[in-house]
């Protein structure tokens, strides 16, 4: 870790200032360890070691610090006031209020966490301590850009500002890269499906808020899906286009959420930029959607992955909604027949639990001693 930062000033990709704030950073998060026990020890460890494999393996780049060390300063504040946060996140909205029979119901497991005065969402993953939520950080950021509402796009720019000094290059591409060990993949990598969320939000930013900045961002977003794996997440499949890997460390899983999620934000940023790049990569992206989403729908329930699992109940939802996305920007019958398709499945197999109305009187008579 010092030896990244020692290098790091010697380059001149760092000032002393910085390199002294992230050696404060991180001996904060050593002299912090041996005064905790169980758990919050055991989380802020995690989170230690992390960075220091990086540091280890020659990856902490200049670049990369700013995250690194953010991630590690987040733990430390966390982890010495608190213990594990609670499940708290119910997936997608209208997975609420249903009951599937046979399928299993998603149930809360991911605990997120935010900081006062900032935007980004942290997750908790159990030995990792807190990481970094980029994908639903940036989520946050759009859904409060549709309010339309002043103050709540401000909150969306403060949140998109906070996240651009975060970002690093992986193949000269501008990504968000995750800082933990996931299904095999050693950090740092990236995905597909949180680049395009990223892609989403800035260039939503700069149509309504008039930021030639964000512009450039989302154009910048926009090289990762050419980029091959491991560096970026476009996987060719011969004649049937290209297909966007979740993660870039593992190009073969092909997962429908992220395949439509890059697609529909490729198509949105050539449809408002005319830039060829976007504009191809759309194509492929799209040729690839239309050729095996078919494979997706079993005729009962979606799958998560191609020749995967059914999708839990959260997953069939945005696999729903982002089919309906696409088809209503691009009109393509195979996208639009899997958009159909799902939701009839979704009704058939998880309808709504209906709530009985409460009688007012009934609730008095609770109130009253038994």
């Amino acid at each position: 870790m010092r030896a990244a930062l020692a290098a790091a000033l010697a380059a001149g990709a760092i000032d002393a200032p910085l390199a002294h704030s992230y050696r404060a950073t991180y001996g904060s998060a050593l002299g912090a360890l041996p005064g905790l026990g169980g758990v919050r020890r055991r989380e802020l460890r995690g989170a230690v070691h992390i960075v220091r494999d990086i540091a280890r393996r020659g990856a902490l780049s200049a670049e990369r610090m700013p995250l690194a060390f953010l991630t590690l300063q987040r733990n430390v504040e966390w982890w010495t006031a608190h213990g594990p946060p609670s499940p708290g996140s119910p997936g997608e909205k209208d997975a609420q209020g249903r009951r599937c029979k046979p399928l299993r119901q998603l149930r809360a497991r991911a605990a997120r966490v935010s900081f006062p005065g900032s935007g980004l969402v942290w997750e908790y993953n159990h030995g990792l301590g807190l990481q970094l939520h980029i994908n639903g950080t940036f989520a946050a950021a759009t859904s409060l850009l549709q309010t339309k509402v002043p103050t709540k796009t401000a909150k969306a720019a403060q949140i998109l500002d906070e996240m651009r000094p975060l970002a690093s290059h992986r193949g000269g591409a501008l990504t968000w890269e995750y800082f933990f060990p996931f299904g095999g993949g050693r950090p740092p990598w990236g995905s597909g499906l949180s680049q395009a969320t990223a892609l989403e939000a800035y260039l939503t930013a700069a149509i309504l808020l008039g930021r030639p900045d964000y512009l450039q961002t989302a154009h910048d977003l926009v090289r990762l899906f050419a980029l091959r794996p491991p560096a970026g997440v476009n996987l060719r499949l011969a004649r049937d286009g290209s297909w966007f890997a979740l993660y870039t460390f593992a190009p073969a899983a092909r997962v429908l959420n992220a395949q439509l999620n890059a697609v529909t934000a490729l198509h949105d940023f050539a449809v408002a930029t005319h830039d060829p790049r976007a504009s191809a990569l759309a194509r492929e992206g799209l040729r690839a959607a239309r050729r095996h989403i078919a494979r997706f729908d079993t005729g009962r329930w979606s799958l998560y992955a191609e020749h995967g699992p059914l999708a839990d109940l959260s997953y069939h939802v945005l696999n729903r909604d982002l089919a309906r996305k696409l088809c209503q920007r691009t009109g393509a019958r195979a996208i639009c027949r899997a958009w159909h398709s799902f939701t009839a499945e979704l009704e058939r197999r998880c309808p709504r639990v209906s709530r009985p109305r409460h009688d007012p009187g009934q609730l008095v008579r609770r109130a009253g001693p038994r």
